[in-house]
This record gives structure tokens, sequence and C-alpha cells, in this order.
């Protein structure tokens, strides 16, 4: 022990007293020099890596962008229950990221790459196939199938392996490698938003418009978008294989990290590990089964029982109205609504003429085919429709309860990993060591606090933004606008301020400060900064829901049924948007390094895929709970800015929480010293004459 501490007095006194080092030191350097100097980007691999994510996240990016509307408009979904299937397809695409990273640490991250790519681009096929104008209502099935099964499946095992592929052909060996690493995560990141601009900003869009310049009709919007998804996805899959050779391949190192990091927890609760130990485990069992009640409580809003018997309502109503207007047989969804008088569109009157001709001589569901969506029926401002009820009201209070457990015990037992031990008869040297159990379990207190508190605020960007943008005005050169479509300005944020960030100020602000931003600055002011989107989004969702009704520009074609826009232009929901995507790159690509940096090597795509897991599906979960509770089926009557007040609270004490973790007493502690003291802490805070201090203390006595 003696030895030990003499060791880190001689490291503490070169830190504080660098003048002091000698040749050895200096030899180091030029050796480490000449490291540097020999090292060379490897941009032919890291540009493959870039360019399949880029492809495989618009494949992504168009299905999420319109699955909800899609969800709602041609399947006939309440819109609340719309909204939380969507938000448990973005669910279930990031749980499966913690076996698709644990498989990875087993057997190469390359291997599971492939395989899994090889089953999302089957699912989008699939996907493709089911949104057919001429079968949707009959392939409902197959659509579920492909995007909440196969889909997020795949998604698993790509999203937390890819971005370390493109790491491991870097290396760390150096610090300019380090430096690299850092500078390729957030080019990762911009990668995957330009993607997103041109999913949102076209091809989301094709989905309700199609596509009249390449004959492309508004009926077969959904399955020419969804089959260019499809044709990417094999596309960047064949590229992908056909580079193989260009790769650095790291291989698998097997299950020895994993197995040591569960054998440790259990031990060390059965051994006497204190109160820590039993909260670990507390936390960690309630996990699961929080999921399955957010999925109970998500998926009680079956399809709207209202519209079979609106629909035949409508076709009586339209039989019977011998010498009278089809306007007679239309049902107002709110009392605004009637300012504008029921004001029935061309083509639905088309449609509800030709259904008024229709035979009702069978029980069987042949009116599902020729049957027009319904103009309006009655919606629930709150709980997600269908035959919910009090179920879905417990159901969804009850997954907020055990979320809020599990998270918390999660925090509280690995703020100090002190407690977790291994038992005796492993050997002196094993291949997974104490240390390094203690390291990966330290990365779980800040990966479940900012992924948490930063993704509640960002996913009101996938289903609250959108919808509200549906209900303002998103008239453009004639025709409307999808919702999705201003997620553009969050794309041209990522992709236009990241080099911005990484060439300009960063190096600025670096050189006003005399040192390197640092991780945890980054992330306080993304999550303040999402914060503030959210702020603005609630303003501007009060300032529209009190502007007058566009009555002579139709229904919204992307909000619910029979519903007008407001006299509000919605390209005013490009600030909001846009704020959210300088939150992303403050936030996203330093948790990606982080959890690359910080993870013992045998377990990085584990903790990859945790961080991810958090960052998506956990994050999700809450959102949809969140929803289930403040979301209104109808804006105009609800208040949909306690939503935005909900987020806006979490992204705050997420900032609070952030510098308690890593400014409090010894929490953080197992994390690497580099890591903790030079990155996380987001203050200037000198450690190395602290250490020396507390290391001649410990010495004296």
């Amino acid at each position: 022990g003696r030895n030990r501490r003499i060791v880190a007095m001689a490291e503490a006194r070169q830190v504080v007293m660098p003048q002091e080092s000698g040749d050895e030191s200096s030899d180091a350097e030029s050796s480490g020099s000449k490291v540097a100097s020999d090292w060379k980007v490897p941009y032919g691999p890291i540009g493959i890596v870039l360019g399949i994510e880029l492809c495989e996240r618009m494949s992504y990016y168009t299905l999420a962008g319109s699955q909800k509307t899609y969800l709602n408009k041609q399947l006939g979904f309440a819109p609340a229950s719309a909204a939380s299937m969507n938000s448990v397809f973005s669910m279930l695409c990031y749980m499966w990221c913690l076996p698709g990273g644990l498989m990875a640490d087993a057997i190469g991250r390359y291997k599971v790459i492939v395989m899994f790519s090889s089953i999302y681009a089957v699912g989008v096929v699939l996907s493709a196939i089911a949104v057919h104008a001429d079968a949707q209502v009959q392939l409902k099935g197959l659509f579920l199938f492909g995007t909440l099964a196969l889909i997020p499946f795949g998604t698993g095992g790509i999203k937390p392996n890819i971005s370390n592929f493109g790491a491991d052909q870097i290396g760390d060996e150096t610090e300019v490698q380090k430096d690299a690493q850092k500078k390729f995560f957030s080019f990762f990141y911009m990668s995957i938003n330009v993607g997103v601009m041109v999913a949102f900003g076209y091809l989301v869009n094709v989905t309700t418009h199609g596509e009249p310049s390449l004959g492309i009709a508004i009926d077969e919007g959904y399955f020419a978008a969804y089959l260019v998804a499809a044709i990417l996805m094999i596309g960047c899959l064949a590229a992908f294989i056909a580079a193989t050779r260009c790769y650095k391949i790291v291989p698998g190192g097997g299950l020895d990290g994993f197995l040591t990091m569960v054998r440790a927890v259990v031990h060390s609760a059965a051994s006497g590990g204190g109160w820590r130990a039993h909260v670990c485990i507390i936390g960690w069992i309630v996990m699961p089964i929080f999921f399955v009640v957010t999925f109970a409580a998500a998926l009680q809003s079956e399809p709207s029982a209202g519209v079979a018997d609106a629909a035949v309502a409508n076709a009586t109503n339209a039989t019977n109205v011998t010498g009278r207007l089809l306007s007679d047989a239309h049902v107002f969804p709110n009392d605004f609504e009637k300012v504008c008088g029921p004001s029935i569109e061309r083509k639905d009157r088309r449609r509800l003429e030709d259904f008024a001709t229709l035979e009702w001589d069978s029980a069987d569901d042949a009116w599902r085919k020729e049957a027009p969506a319904p103009l309006a029926h009655e919606r629930r401002l709150h709980g997600g429709g269908g035959g919910a009820g009090k179920v879905g009201e417990i159901l969804t209070q009850l997954a907020l309860l055990l979320g809020l457990v599990s998270c918390t015990c999660l925090v509280l037992a690995h703020t100090n990993n002190r407690w977790l031990t291994l038992p005796k008869d492993v050997s002196k040297a094993p291949p997974f060591s104490i240390e390094d159990v203690r390291a990966g379990f330290a990365t779980v207190p800040i990966i479940v606090v900012v992924n948490i508190c930063f993704s509640m605020a960002y996913n009101a960007m996938n289903n609250a933004f959108p919808s509200q943008a549906c209900q303002m005005n998103t008239q453009f050169r004639g025709s409307q606008l999808n919702g999705a479509f201003f997620n553009l300005a969050d794309a041209l944020a990522v992709v236009f301020l990241t080099p911005l960030f990484e060439s300009c100020l960063y190096p600025a602000i670096g050189w006003m400060k005399g040192s390197h931003v640092r991780l945890g600055q980054k992330l306080v002011a993304g999550m303040i900064i999402a914060s503030l989107s959210n702020a603005v989004a609630a303003w501007m969702e009060i300032k529209r829901r009190n502007a007058p009704l566009i009555c002579e520009a139709g229904f919204s074609e992307c909000a619910p049924n029979g519903i007008h826009m407001r006299d509000m232009s919605a390209f005013w929901m490009f600030v909001p948007f846009f704020l959210m995507g300088a939150a992303e790159i403050l936030v996203n690509p330093c948790m990606y390094y982080f959890c690359y940096t910080a993870a013992p090597v045998k377990v990085r795509s584990l903790i990859q895929a945790f961080n991810l897991f958090f960052n998506g599906s956990v994050s999700n979960a809450f959102t949809a709970v969140a929803m289930k509770a403040t979301f209104p089926n109808d804006l105009d009557t609800g208040h949909m800015e306690y939503y935005y007040f909900i987020n806006c609270t979490c992204g705050l004490i997420g900032v609070i929480l952030y510098f308690v973790l890593t400014r409090c007493g010894n929490n953080a502690q197992d994390i690497k010293e580099k890591i903790r003291d030079e990155e996380l802490d987001p203050t200037e805070h000198d450690y190395s004459q602290h250490r020396h201090e507390d290391l001649l203390s410990e010495d004296t006595e």
C-alpha cells in the first residue's frame, strides 16, 4: 500500500511541478509524438460509416416521421393513440439496443451490424408492401409487424455499434486520435441529420401529398416514400459489406465483461454490500416491469371504435338526404369549427356521393376498402381513446411510478461503486477486473440523468412540434406542408452548426478561457437550450390557439379529421426546432464519446447500448406516460403547453442533478480520472493540487 501511495505522490508531483520531469518523460513524449505524427485519419472507412449511417437514418426517419399520421388518417387510430404508438415504436428501437450491444461485445461489431441490418431491410420492405393504397387496411397487421417488430429489432443491432465501429477505425492510443474521435462523433451525428433533412424535407411530405411531377398520386404517397426507404436500406447494407476489406475489425471478446458485472452485483448483494446493493437490485428488477406496464398502457388505446359507426352513419345520412345538402350530415369535432360551418371539401363530397350508392347486404368488412375516413367524430381530450378508460389511467400512473423508482435506485446505487466486490475464488488477475466492473457501472448515473432529462425535452420534437405545426398555417405555394416537414429546421441546425461549433465556437471559447471546452459544459448548455426550445413552443401554442381559423383553406391535411388550420404561420415552428438542433449538438455526440472512452474495452458496445437505451427507450417510455396524461387529442380545446412545461422542468432538473453527480462528495470517483476531472466537471476546478495534498495527508497518517 505504501509503494502505491509513493507512486501516486510522484505522479501528483509531476502534475503540480512539471519542471522536475527528467529525460525519461521527454523520451516518452518524443515517442508519443512520433506515433502521433505517423498516424493518419482513415478517411475511407470513416466516410463509408458516415454514408451508411446517413442512408439508414434517412430510411428510419421516413417511417418514424409519417407513422403517426398514417395510423391516424389511414388506419383510424385516435390521435393520442397514434402519438403513443409512435413513441412505442421509438422506444422499441432503442430497447433492442441492449441485446445488440451485448452480442457485439461477444462476437464483434462487424458481424452484428451485417446481421441486424438484414433484418431491418426485410422490415422496411414489408412495411412498404403494407402501405400500398389498394390494401392498407387489410395489411394493417403486416405494417405493425414490420414497424413494431422487425425494424426495431434491426435498429437495435445497428444503433449501438455503428458509431463505435467508426471510432474503432480511428483508435485511441494517442491524444491526437482521441481528439479525432471527438470530432468523429460530432460529424457522425451530423450525418444522421443530413438523412433527417432528406426524410423530413422531402420523403415525409411525399407520404401525404404524393409527387405529381413524377406521376405519384396522393393515394400512392406512402408506398412511394417507403419504397425509397427500402431501396436505401438495401443499398447501404450492400455498400457496407462491399467495403469489408477496408475496415479495422475488432474481434469480439466474449461475454466475460457482462457476466463479471452481473456476478459482482449478485455477490455483493448476497454478502452484505450495504444499502446500495439492495437499492441496485431493486432498480434493475423494476426496469423490465416498468416497460411491460408502459407497453400495456400505450396499447390500451385500440383503433377508434367510432370509426366504423361514423362511416356507416355518414353512408346512411348520405343515402337519406335526397334533395338536401350532404353537409347536413357533418358533425363538428369541436365548437370552434362551427365558425367555418359544415364545409366539406370537394374530394370528400365526391367520396360521400359514391359511398351513398354502396349496398350493405352483408356484415363483412367490405366497407373498409371503399368507405372514406369519417369527416369527424367525437374525440376525447385526454388519454388514448378506444376503450382505455380507468384501466389505461391506472396503468399510466403505475408506469410513471415504476419508472421513477427504477431510475432513482440506479442513480443512488451507482454514484459510488466501492460496495461492488468479486467472489474470492476469482483469480487475482481476471480478464475483467473489479476496477473494470466499477468503471462500467460508474457511467450509469450520468447516462440515466442526462438522457432522461434531455430526451424528455427532445422528444417533443418527434410528436408535439409536428402536431402543433399541422394546426398552424402550413400553406406553401398552393399546397399544404406536412407538419413533420418542419423537422427540417432541426436537421439544418445540426448540419450547419456542427462544423461551425467544431472549427470556430469551441476553439474561440477555449482561447478566451484558457482551456478546452469540457464535455460537462456542453451537456449543461444543451439541457438548458432544450428547455428553452420547449418554452418557446409552449408560448407559440398559446398564441396559435388564440388565432382565428382559416376557413377558406379547407381542412388541415395532417391534423385530425375535420380540423382547420389557424392563422399563424407554421414556419414559426422553425424556432423551437432550430434551438433543439443546437441542443442536440451539445449533448448527444458528447454522450457517445463519453460512453466510448469511459467504458472498459470489453463492454464498450454494451455501455453504448445502455446509453442509447436510456436516450430513446426509457425517455420515450416517460414521454408516452406524459403524453397520455397531458397531450390532448384536440389541440384547440386542450392545453398542450402543459406537456411542454413538464419537459422544461425536466431539463432544468437535469442541470441540477448533473452538478450533484459530478461535484458532490465521492460521486463518479470510479470513472477514469482524466475523463472525470478534465471532461465531466463543468467548472474550471484544478484537481491536481488537491490530489497531491490528499496523498500527503494520507501518507502522514
